[in-house]
């Protein structure tokens, strides 16, 4: 109901009031405003189904993208590992298996000195020198003097020699203090020999040689060794225990020492991580197309209409993904000989034994057809490639789903402005319509008063006559 005079319309004449001003309003509301407010429903409608299509396009094509990368082939699992040898490979390297056996470990050179009796004892008397500690081809020479503590001179070798000579003070009894000295690195070279210049240091701290150090007492607690092991039955040696110079990218580590264990290395393609990706795929598939199905088909019986049924830039991305899916490369490749196939009621499958097993039996061939990259190195359109190609067109910035939904939008604006136009029209014409019902009213009502006047004077006459 309109506000001011039309609360007050027909108080006057009887005739002229707010019930016919609101019913005149609202047939022009519903011949003029409704059909916009349907309209802009059913824009609205659309823009969340557009939003709806563009999401689940996203993840097929997120999945789409990660199966077309080459990336994905060239990663590498690793089996035969054991408590004697672990081995991993990083992504790329051949496929291949070696066997491991007979492992000795690589050793590290320890030594320890003689018994001081607390951290404080010297380590010299009488005189100040040079102790000199060589270790893998490089010398460190250690200044001291007669005050020098045995604390103070494992820190001083930790400091000038830390990065190849790892020194300690060990307590082995109440007065029994060792320094020990440990080689940072694994291999024959590694070991730790130890001299003085000057004459003034302690001789347990020196290590003992027949000819140049006969009077030295520096113990050797474990001796430096190298790692051997059977590669193929063949017997090799290095310094270290990770091994990573026999094939590159694979790394071998030995774990303990042994003779009895044979470990049977296999590296070959990472195939459940690729079918756990087609898995997502597939699920991915069978959501978009069961949304693109409602969108765009009609249920007569049950009276529903799928939004964009009859559009055919929405009716394409069905037919075009299935197509691509289902098609045969000029090789006779197809998805379905990999166990990705429709089944009876039209919905994506997929069986991995299928999969996993067509993939093994030729690796480069499979990737090839999935991916992008040839064996020989030449760039190739592979299946997901090509559907990822596809999928942009339809989701990147001048893709079909972005104009549709630009469209959308300027179209939903659009009515909204309309609305809003058509809606302060029609309140003007009938505030309009108001003032003047208003005004014909109130000259309703003085001609009636002016009417029953007359007619009081004529019966007022009429009775006086009588």
């Amino acid at each position: 109901m309109m506000a001011g005079t039309i609360n007050s319309l027909g108080i006057g004449s009887g005739v002229l009031t707010a019930d016919i001003i609101d019913k005149l309003k609202n047939r022009d509301t519903s011949l003029i405003i409704t059909p916009i407010d349907n309209k802009i429903v059913l824009q609205k409608q659309k823009g969340q189904a557009l939003s709806l299509l563009n999401s689940l396009l996203s993840s097929f094509k997120s999945s789409v993208s990660s199966l077309s990368n080459d990336a994905l082939y060239q990663g590498r699992t690793t089996a035969g590992n054991t408590s004697a040898v672990s081995v991993s490979a990083a992504a790329g390297v051949n496929v291949q298996s070696f066997s491991i056996s007979n492992t000795k470990l690589a050793l590290n050179d320890i030594h320890q000195s003689g018994t001081f009796s607390s951290t404080t004892a010297p380590i010299a008397s009488g005189g100040s020198g040079t102790m000199t500690l060589t270790s893998g081809g490089l010398s460190f020479g250690i200044n001291y003097t007669n005050t020098m503590t045995l604390e103070e001179l494992k820190d001083a070798i930790n400091l000038q020699a830390g990065n190849k000579i790892q020194a300690s003070v060990l307590q082995v009894g109440a007065t029994d203090y060792r320094l020990v000295l440990r080689s940072k690195e694994t291999g024959l070279d590694q070991k730790i020999v130890t001299t003085d210049t000057g004459g003034f240091l302690d001789q347990k701290l020196i290590t003992y040689d027949a000819v140049t150090n006969p009077t030295g007492t520096m113990e050797e607690v474990q001796a430096a060794e190298d790692a051997s092991f059977k590669y193929n039955g063949i017997t090799l040696t290095r310094s270290s225990n990770v091994i990573t110079d026999i094939t590159p990218g694979v790394t071998i580590n030995l774990l303990q020492d042994s003779t009895s264990i044979t470990s049977h290395i296999s590296i070959t393609q990472d195939v459940d991580t690729i079918a756990a990706e087609v898995s997502t795929l597939v699920k991915s598939y069978n959501t978009l197309l069961s949304q693109l199905k409602d969108m765009t088909t009609t249920d007569v019986e049950a009276g529903k209409a799928g939004i964009f049924n009859g559009d055919n830039s929405i009716n394409a991305i069905g037919r075009e993904v299935t197509r691509l899916m289902t098609s045969i490369n000029g090789q006779g490749n197809s998805l379905a000989l990999y166990g990705i196939d429709l089944d009876e009621t039209g919905a994506m499958s997929f069986k991995t034994s299928t999969f996993t097993n067509k993939f093994n039996s030729d690796a480069i061939a499979s990737s090839k057809f999935f991916s992008n990259v040839a064996s020989d190195g030449a760039t190739e359109n592979g299946v997901f490639t090509q559907l990822s190609t596809l999928m942009t067109r339809y989701t990147g910035s001048n893709g079909t789903l972005t104009t549709l939904t630009k469209g959308s939008e300027t179209e939903l604006k659009a009515l909204t402005a309309n609305r809003t136009r058509s809606l302060a029209l029609l309140e003007a014409r009938y505030a309009s319509m108001a003032a003047r019902f208003a005004a014909y009213d109130s000259m309703i009502s003085k001609i009636n008063s002016q009417f029953s006047s007359l007619k009081q004077q004529i019966d007022a006459q009429a009775n006086a006559n009588s």
